[in-house]
């Protein structure tokens, strides 16, 4: 699993960086990866995976984000794709716990306070599973009606220190996952 923390520019999200090869694509990435970066979030309709979402005529937006774009070319099948998701999501309120921050995961949903934190997705491809978390860095610019919360109220102003610490947390955790499923036996 590659990890690369995009540091010297900002990337919006328009639910695009979802499909398959998009790290290879944009930066040459190839394989498992965890791509970090922050940026806009407005995801366009013909971009939107959950179909929930879609009937409900739901916006998903904010004007600032921490996004990971994970590719996982092993066994692509929906379940496994969300399983890791919620995994990620759940790693994801532990570094938050690290910085005193108390969270509570709703499915594959952060809150604080009662405030939203994350959006994520998760979904395959014919090659690979993808999932996009995104983090609110400030809670600006979400849709009417959505109570949201950002890394800036919370305290966590260096945001990408956050970046990397949660990146490398997800791929620590991934490997970690991979290791412990080869090192087993069948049982009889």
């Amino acid at each position: 699993m590659k990890l690369l923390v995009v540091r010297d520019r900002r990337i919006d999200y328009d639910g695009s960086a979802i499909r398959s090869h998009w790290a290879y694509r944009n930066f040459g990435i190839l394989g498992n990866s965890i791509v970090v970066f922050r940026g806009k979030c407005d995801v366009k309709v013909e971009e939107m995976i959950d179909i929930e979402d879609l009937r409900a005529n739901k916006e998903i937006k904010s004007d600032d984000m921490v996004h990971y774009i994970i590719e996982i070319f092993d066994f692509p099948n929906t379940l496994l794709a969300s399983t890791l998701q919620k995994l990620f999501i759940a790693k994801l309120c532990e570094v938050l716990h690290t910085w005193g921050v108390e969270t509570l995961r709703k499915g594959d949903d952060i809150y604080v306070d009662d405030k939203k934190l994350s959006i994520s997705i998760a979904t395959v491809s014919p090659v690979s599973m993808k999932i996009h978390i995104g983090v609110n860095v400030k809670a600006e610019g979400v849709p009417k009606g959505v109570e949201a919360i950002g890394l800036k109220e919370l305290g966590i102003d260096d945001v990408e220190d956050f970046m990397e610490k949660t990146g490398r947390a997800f791929q620590e955790e991934f490997l970690k996952v991979k290791k412990d499923s080869m090192k087993v036996r069948w049982a009889e």
